[in-house]
């Protein structure tokens, strides 16, 4: 979506614009990729997921490695959920590496961007693998309820991971259909 702003805003509106912006982006909790057409998913079954959060878990001792493990299987099943036949045979190993995590210094006025990043292989099934990159971002706004003495809390900051593995999970049939290399 963008926005055009008249030629001189005042500081107001653009602050009242941002303002709706991020209650917009609020209200959708994550954005949504478009629709893949049927035709350009995955041709194959998908029997298995696997996530490698090691080299997430590498960077540092903190616990955001032991969230992405749980949230992200959930949120790729349902992002492949017509493709997916679990424990098929004959069916493709999604493997998913997630190479980092970015959860955004909270500015003054409450935002951050956070993102996660990582890479996709589908392989397996009958058909030729394909492996995509990936980088999801999404904006974040504080609410009151999310921070405590100015620093945030662990239920926010599992919040913010469970929605970042939305959208990557969202956007991961997109681009294997799209822009996905063969191997």
């Amino acid at each position: 979506m963008t926005m055009a702003l008249a030629s001189s805003p005042t500081r107001r509106s653009a602050l009242a614009i941002a303002a709706a912006l991020a209650c917009a982006l609020a209200a959708c909790d994550a954005p949504k990729p478009a629709a893949v057409q049927p035709e350009a998913r995955p041709a194959v079954k998908i029997a298995a997921v696997t996530v490698d959060t090691s080299a997430l878990a590498a960077l540092n001792a903190s616990p955001v490695a032991a969230w992405v493990q749980s949230a992200l299987p959930g949120r790729i099943a349902h992002a492949f959920e017509a493709e997916m036949a679990p424990g098929d045979p004959g069916g493709a190993t999604l493997a998913v590496r997630i190479s980092s995590v970015v959860l955004g210094m909270v500015g003054a006025g409450g935002g951050a961007i956070d993102g996660m990043t990582g890479e996709a292989t589908l392989s397996g099934g009958g058909a030729e693998a394909k492996t995509a990159s990936l980088t999801a971002t999404l904006p974040y706004t504080a609410s009151k309820a999310d921070l405590s003495l100015g620093q945030l809390e662990q239920p926010a900051l599992e919040r913010r991971v469970d929605a970042l593995a939305r959208a990557f999970a969202d956007w991961l049939p997109v681009k294997l259909a799209a822009g996905a290399s063969s191997e």
